[in-house]
Protein backbone atom coordinates (compact mmCIF):
# COMPACT_ATOMS: atom_id res chain seq x y z
CA UNK A 1 0.00 0.00 0.00
CA UNK A 2 3.06 2.44 0.87
CA UNK A 3 4.39 1.98 -2.44
CA UNK A 4 1.27 2.52 -4.33
CA UNK A 5 0.64 5.63 -2.43
CA UNK A 6 4.12 6.61 -3.72
CA UNK A 7 3.83 5.95 -7.17
CA UNK A 8 0.31 8.08 -6.99
CA UNK A 9 1.85 11.13 -5.15
CA UNK A 10 4.52 11.42 -7.63
CA UNK A 11 2.18 11.28 -9.95
CA UNK A 12 1.21 14.30 -8.65
CA UNK A 13 4.02 16.32 -8.18
CA UNK A 14 4.83 15.42 -11.80
CA UNK A 15 1.97 17.62 -12.86
CA UNK A 16 1.47 20.00 -10.31
CA UNK A 17 3.48 23.13 -8.21
CA UNK A 18 6.32 21.21 -6.35
CA UNK A 19 5.82 20.17 -2.77
CA UNK A 20 8.70 19.36 -0.40
CA UNK A 21 10.88 15.81 -0.24
CA UNK A 22 9.55 13.02 -2.60
CA UNK A 23 7.22 10.30 -0.82
CA UNK A 24 10.77 8.94 -0.08
CA UNK A 25 12.30 11.54 1.35
CA UNK A 26 9.57 12.12 4.16
CA UNK A 27 8.81 8.15 4.29
CA UNK A 28 12.85 7.99 5.60
CA UNK A 29 12.23 11.10 7.50
CA UNK A 30 9.47 9.48 9.25
CA UNK A 31 11.66 6.01 9.16
CA UNK A 32 14.19 8.14 11.00
CA UNK A 33 12.15 9.52 13.76
CA UNK A 34 10.40 6.40 14.74
CA UNK A 35 13.32 4.72 15.48
CA UNK A 36 14.56 7.40 17.83
CA UNK A 37 10.74 7.49 19.91
CA UNK A 38 10.42 6.71 23.57
CA UNK A 39 8.67 3.83 24.35
CA UNK A 40 6.02 6.12 25.85
CA UNK A 41 5.70 8.19 22.67
CA UNK A 42 5.95 5.08 20.48
CA UNK A 43 3.25 3.60 22.80
CA UNK A 44 0.85 7.26 22.49
CA UNK A 45 1.26 6.85 18.62
CA UNK A 46 -0.34 3.29 18.38
CA UNK A 47 -3.10 4.62 20.84
CA UNK A 48 -3.88 7.31 17.93
CA UNK A 49 -2.99 5.66 15.08
CA UNK A 50 -3.66 1.96 15.64
CA UNK A 51 -0.24 1.47 14.38
CA UNK A 52 3.25 3.47 15.03
CA UNK A 53 4.39 3.66 11.15
CA UNK A 54 5.14 7.79 10.84
CA UNK A 55 6.14 7.02 7.30
CA UNK A 56 2.77 5.73 6.23
CA UNK A 57 1.44 9.23 7.07
CA UNK A 58 4.24 11.04 6.42
CA UNK A 59 3.00 11.98 3.20
CA UNK A 60 -1.06 12.63 4.15
CA UNK A 61 -0.72 16.33 4.40
CA UNK A 62 -0.08 17.02 0.83
CA UNK A 63 -2.39 14.32 -0.37
CA UNK A 64 -5.06 16.64 1.52
CA UNK A 65 -4.20 19.72 0.45
CA UNK A 66 -6.11 19.94 -2.62
CA UNK A 67 -9.51 19.23 -0.02
CA UNK A 68 -7.82 22.02 2.16
CA UNK A 69 -7.14 24.55 0.60
CA UNK A 70 -6.14 26.55 3.76
CA UNK A 71 -3.34 24.33 4.38
CA UNK A 72 -1.57 25.40 0.86
CA UNK A 73 1.12 27.92 2.75
CA UNK A 74 1.72 25.75 5.74
CA UNK A 75 4.19 23.59 3.76
CA UNK A 76 7.03 26.88 3.63
CA UNK A 77 7.86 29.53 4.63
CA UNK A 78 8.50 32.45 2.15
CA UNK A 79 11.89 34.53 4.02
CA UNK A 80 12.55 37.29 1.53
CA UNK A 81 16.20 36.15 -0.27
CA UNK A 82 17.85 39.65 0.44
CA UNK A 83 16.82 39.24 4.53
CA UNK A 84 18.80 38.31 6.98
CA UNK A 85 16.51 35.72 8.30
CA UNK A 86 12.94 34.54 9.40
CA UNK A 87 10.39 37.27 11.12
CA UNK A 88 7.14 35.69 11.65
CA UNK A 89 5.20 39.06 11.38
CA UNK A 90 6.34 39.39 7.78
CA UNK A 91 6.95 35.91 6.88
CA UNK A 92 4.16 34.51 8.22
CA UNK A 93 1.13 36.26 6.87
CA UNK A 94 0.52 37.01 3.23
CA UNK A 95 -1.94 37.96 0.93
CA UNK A 96 -2.75 35.59 -1.67
CA UNK A 97 -5.34 36.03 -4.41
CA UNK A 98 -5.11 32.22 -5.49
CA UNK A 99 -5.78 31.30 -1.76
CA UNK A 100 -7.59 33.93 -0.29
CA UNK A 101 -9.38 31.07 2.37
CA UNK A 102 -5.58 32.22 3.98
CA UNK A 103 -5.69 35.94 3.99
CA UNK A 104 -6.96 36.30 7.74
CA UNK A 105 -4.41 33.42 8.65
CA UNK A 106 -1.63 35.30 10.48
CA UNK A 107 0.11 31.97 11.03
CA UNK A 108 0.45 30.98 7.34
CA UNK A 109 3.53 29.21 7.68
CA UNK A 110 5.25 25.74 8.63
CA UNK A 111 7.25 27.31 11.60
CA UNK A 112 4.17 28.47 13.57
CA UNK A 113 2.12 25.63 12.37
CA UNK A 114 4.96 23.59 13.79
CA UNK A 115 4.36 24.99 17.15
CA UNK A 116 0.98 25.14 16.50
CA UNK A 117 0.16 21.53 16.18
CA UNK A 118 3.10 20.38 18.33
CA UNK A 119 0.64 21.50 21.45
CA UNK A 120 -2.60 20.63 19.94
CA UNK A 121 -0.63 17.35 20.08
CA UNK A 122 0.06 17.24 23.80
CA UNK A 123 -2.99 18.32 25.25
CA UNK A 124 -4.84 15.34 25.90
CA UNK A 125 -7.69 17.30 26.39
CA UNK A 126 -7.93 17.84 22.89
CA UNK A 127 -10.00 15.19 20.45
CA UNK A 128 -8.31 12.53 19.45
CA UNK A 129 -9.30 13.60 15.72
CA UNK A 130 -7.59 17.22 16.65
CA UNK A 131 -4.43 14.70 18.13
CA UNK A 132 -4.38 12.57 14.67
CA UNK A 133 -4.50 15.15 12.35
CA UNK A 134 -1.98 17.58 14.53
CA UNK A 135 0.72 14.34 14.34
CA UNK A 136 0.00 13.47 10.69
CA UNK A 137 0.72 17.33 10.09
CA UNK A 138 3.87 17.15 12.51
CA UNK A 139 5.45 14.85 11.15
CA UNK A 140 5.28 16.32 7.22
CA UNK A 141 6.17 19.44 8.55
CA UNK A 142 9.53 18.93 10.39
CA UNK A 143 10.40 17.21 7.25
CA UNK A 144 9.30 20.06 4.93
CA UNK A 145 11.01 22.73 7.02
CA UNK A 146 14.18 21.09 6.16
CA UNK A 147 13.85 21.15 2.72
CA UNK A 148 16.43 24.37 1.66
CA UNK A 149 13.76 25.41 -0.87
CA UNK A 150 11.18 25.45 1.73
CA UNK A 151 12.51 28.82 3.88
CA UNK A 152 13.61 30.27 0.32
CA UNK A 153 10.52 33.09 -0.98
CA UNK A 154 12.33 33.78 -4.21
CA UNK A 155 10.77 32.76 -7.64
CA UNK A 156 8.36 31.04 -5.44
CA UNK A 157 10.81 28.51 -3.37
CA UNK A 158 12.71 28.00 -7.41
CA UNK A 159 9.64 26.49 -8.18
CA UNK A 160 10.67 28.88 -11.36
CA UNK A 161 14.02 28.95 -11.80
CA UNK A 162 13.85 25.96 -14.64
CA UNK A 163 17.19 23.72 -14.85
CA UNK A 164 18.13 20.98 -16.44
CA UNK A 165 17.91 17.89 -14.62
CA UNK A 166 21.02 15.23 -15.41
CA UNK A 167 20.82 16.10 -19.07
CA UNK A 168 17.10 16.52 -19.30
CA UNK A 169 15.05 20.11 -19.23
CA UNK A 170 12.10 17.81 -19.00
CA UNK A 171 10.77 16.06 -15.90
CA UNK A 172 7.99 14.21 -16.30
CA UNK A 173 4.92 16.06 -17.83
CA UNK A 174 6.64 19.36 -17.00
CA UNK A 175 9.66 21.68 -17.01
CA UNK A 176 12.27 20.82 -14.57
CA UNK A 177 12.97 23.20 -12.16
CA UNK A 178 15.20 24.04 -8.94
CA UNK A 179 12.63 23.08 -6.26
CA UNK A 180 11.72 19.51 -7.68
CA UNK A 181 15.15 18.95 -7.94
CA UNK A 182 15.58 19.04 -4.31
CA UNK A 183 12.40 17.24 -3.31
CA UNK A 184 13.00 14.48 -5.35
CA UNK A 185 15.80 14.43 -8.22
CA UNK A 186 18.66 14.45 -5.94
CA UNK A 187 17.35 11.73 -3.96
CA UNK A 188 16.54 9.00 -6.39
CA UNK A 189 19.52 9.74 -8.29
CA UNK A 190 21.34 8.15 -5.24
CA UNK A 191 19.59 5.17 -6.74
CA UNK A 192 18.67 3.91 -2.63
CA UNK A 193 15.22 2.85 -1.56
CA UNK A 194 13.57 3.75 1.34
CA UNK A 195 14.99 1.09 3.28
CA UNK A 196 18.76 1.76 2.38
CA UNK A 197 18.48 5.24 2.59
CA UNK A 198 16.98 5.19 6.20
CA UNK A 199 20.11 2.48 7.01
CA UNK A 200 22.79 5.07 5.24
CA UNK A 201 21.52 8.11 7.63
CA UNK A 202 21.41 6.32 10.60
CA UNK A 203 24.67 5.64 9.97
CA UNK A 204 25.80 9.29 9.59
CA UNK A 205 23.88 10.54 12.55
CA UNK A 206 25.79 7.82 14.30
CA UNK A 207 29.47 8.82 12.66
CA UNK A 208 28.85 12.85 12.78
CA UNK A 209 26.76 12.80 16.29
CA UNK A 210 24.08 14.72 14.91
CA UNK A 211 21.75 13.65 17.50
CA UNK A 212 23.72 17.17 19.51
CA UNK A 213 21.99 19.11 17.09
CA UNK A 214 18.43 17.57 17.75
CA UNK A 215 17.12 20.64 19.69
CA UNK A 216 16.41 24.25 18.03
CA UNK A 217 13.37 25.75 17.08
CA UNK A 218 11.33 26.12 14.18
CA UNK A 219 12.30 28.92 13.52
CA UNK A 220 16.07 28.08 13.89
CA UNK A 221 15.44 25.30 11.50
CA UNK A 222 13.85 27.46 8.88
CA UNK A 223 17.37 29.94 8.95
CA UNK A 224 19.12 26.65 8.75
CA UNK A 225 17.20 25.81 5.46
CA UNK A 226 17.43 29.92 4.09
CA UNK A 227 21.40 30.14 4.58
CA UNK A 228 21.50 26.45 3.15
CA UNK A 229 19.20 27.60 -0.01
CA UNK A 230 21.12 30.54 -0.63
CA UNK A 231 24.64 28.50 -0.65
CA UNK A 232 23.24 25.52 -3.44
CA UNK A 233 20.64 28.31 -5.54
CA UNK A 234 21.26 27.97 -9.17
CA UNK A 235 20.41 30.93 -11.83
CA UNK A 236 17.68 30.40 -14.57
CA UNK A 237 19.01 26.99 -16.73
CA UNK A 238 21.62 25.94 -13.88
CA UNK A 239 22.52 22.39 -14.43
CA UNK A 240 21.74 19.83 -11.87
CA UNK A 241 24.36 17.28 -12.59
CA UNK A 242 26.68 15.12 -11.31
CA UNK A 243 28.66 17.99 -10.25
CA UNK A 244 26.21 19.51 -8.76
CA UNK A 245 25.15 16.45 -6.94
CA UNK A 246 28.18 15.21 -5.35
CA UNK A 247 28.61 18.65 -4.16
CA UNK A 248 25.26 19.03 -2.52
CA UNK A 249 24.25 15.60 -1.96
CA UNK A 250 25.43 15.70 1.12
CA UNK A 251 23.75 18.67 2.16
CA UNK A 252 20.41 16.49 1.49
CA UNK A 253 21.55 13.72 3.42
CA UNK A 254 22.26 15.58 6.74
CA UNK A 255 18.64 17.92 6.13
CA UNK A 256 17.35 14.41 6.02
CA UNK A 257 18.90 12.88 8.72
CA UNK A 258 18.19 16.22 11.12
CA UNK A 259 14.58 15.80 10.61
CA UNK A 260 14.40 12.92 11.61
CA UNK A 261 15.92 13.09 14.64
CA UNK A 262 14.28 16.35 15.14
CA UNK A 263 10.85 15.07 14.60
CA UNK A 264 11.30 12.53 17.20
CA UNK A 265 12.27 15.18 19.64
CA UNK A 266 9.44 16.69 19.12
CA UNK A 267 6.85 13.75 19.47
CA UNK A 268 8.75 12.57 22.44
CA UNK A 269 8.50 15.74 24.11
CA UNK A 270 4.51 16.12 23.30
CA UNK A 271 3.69 12.40 24.14
CA UNK A 272 6.59 10.76 26.02
CA UNK A 273 6.41 12.32 28.96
Amino acid sequence: MRKLTAILLLIVCLSIPSFAWGPEGHQVVGDIARANLTSTARQRIHELLGNDDLAAISTWADEVRSQRPETYGWHFVDIPMNAAGFVESRDCFRVDEKHPEANQDHHNCVVDRIEIFERVLADRKASTADRVEALKFLVHFVGDIHQPMHAMGEARGGNDIHVVEFGSAQCGTRPCNLHFAWDAGLIDHTGRDEQAYTAYLQQLIASRNLQRRARGTPADWANESFRLAHQVWLDEGGQVDETYHKKYIEIVNERLALAGIRLARVLNQALGK
